[in-house]
């Protein structure tokens, strides 16, 4: 059984390619837009959440990670009820989690705020004990999550492994429009589109034939339409698209942008755009705040350092450079996994244990 805070498109991908399970979800994410749902994914309460516990057929809880600190309290009734559901039934209940949080936990804590130290290290030995007392396995998408949560007390003492999150290809490659370059996302501040408005003004002198398209919904929708207009040969904004739509516009792009910069609590785990872009064979231009920065270094893409001094000039060297000279999208596809990162991280959080059985059963109703 697996929860999911947010249910997105991916969720319903990776359900129907990875171990067999029940899906339930407490809400809904913006790109789920235009994808059906498939059997065995139902929305929940928290109250629906325990109670089926009490029925499942299932021995083993996927659930968000510790360092969700706004999910925590959730987590927290969600590992303690499977747990006790599974002392009541008279049968193990394990427990895992698949962890991508790469901030400080100091950060995760006080967000803009500094905070004592005492609190800090409170709170560690809080998430750290609970974790060490619940869970039987995590697994950690990136080196950078993995030393995260290496600052936790007791954490070693949980079955863990680190799978980088990466994509596989796509089956078909789908030639690119020369200098183009696609932005997909949140419209909001956090994912650097006010870097990228300035870097861009500098991309168009350099490179006049160079077409940004931005898509996705958000508070900035208005605000960079208005920017659009200004210049509407080499600059669109798309809005909210279903998924499909987004992603076959992805594909035919020459460069993805992610510019992501921290805001309070967060900062780039992995990058759901950046995986598509990588899986479609796209050149990657982001900041060092994705897990997947060092390897995506290592490969050829362009990575910018995220200190906001010169930050948009960084960026706009970085894009006209992809741009001009992109890399070959065979080779992009050819340097990643023969399976997704995340699905060998999920058969490996969901194998079964001896003697226990980890089948979810028939989805009941909870009455």
């Amino acid at each position: 059984m697996r929860i999911v805070p947010e249910l997105r498109a991916a969720h319903i991908e990776r359900h129907r390619l990875g171990t067999p399970a029940e899906l339930l979800y407490l809400d809904t994410n913006y790109d789920l837009a235009g994808t059906p749902l498939v059997a065995g994914i139902r929305r929940v309460t928290m109250p629906g959440a325990l109670r089926r516990f009490l029925r499942t057929g299932a021995t083993t809880l996927e659930v968000p990670e510790p360092y969700w600190m706004r999910f925590w309290p959730k987590h927290l009734g969600l590992v303690l009820g499977f747990k006790a559901a599974g002392v009541l039934r008279r049968r193990r209940h394990r427990v895992v989690t698949y962890a991508m949080e790469n901030n400080a936990l100091a950060t995760l804590v006080g967000g803009r705020r500094r905070v004592p130290g005492w609190a800090v290290r409170a709170v560690a030995l809080l998430i750290g004990g609970v974790a060490r007392l619940t869970l039987d396995r995590i697994c950690f998408a990136s080196d950078a999550a993995r030393v995260a949560y290496a600052r936790l007390p007791f954490l070693s003492g949980v079955d863990q492994r680190t799978m980088l999150e990466l994509p596989r290809a796509n089956d078909t490659s789908v030639p690119a429009e020369p200098l183009s370059c696609v932005f997909l996302g949140v419209l909001e501040e956090r994912k650097g589109l006010r870097g990228l408005t300035m870097a861009w003004s500098a991309v168009e002198e350099a490179l006049p034939d160079a077409r940004l398209s931005i898509v996705g919904p958000g508070p900035l929708q208005a605000e960079l339409e208005a920017w659009a207009a200004r210049r509407p040969d080499s600059r669109t904004v798309l809005g909210r698209l279903p998924h499909g739509e987004a992603g076959a516009l992805l594909a035919s792009s020459s460069v993805l942008v992610a510019p992501s910069v921290p805001d309070g609590r967060w900062i780039e785990q992995i990058g759901l755009p950046i995986k598509e872009a990588l899986a479609a064979g796209l050149t990657v231009v982001t900041t060092d705040q994705t897990g997947l920065a060092p390897w995506l270094v290592a490969h050829g893409h362009e990575v910018v350092d995220v200190d906001p001094s010169g930050l948009p000039e960084r960026l706009a060297t970085a894009l006209v450079r992809a741009l001009r000279n992109p890399l070959d999208r065979d080779e992009v596809r050819a340097a990643l996994p023969d399976r997704d990162g995340r699905l060998v991280a999920d058969a490996w959080l969901h194998e079964p244990v001896v003697g226990t059985s980890s089948a979810a059963g028939a989805p009941e109703a909870d009455g």
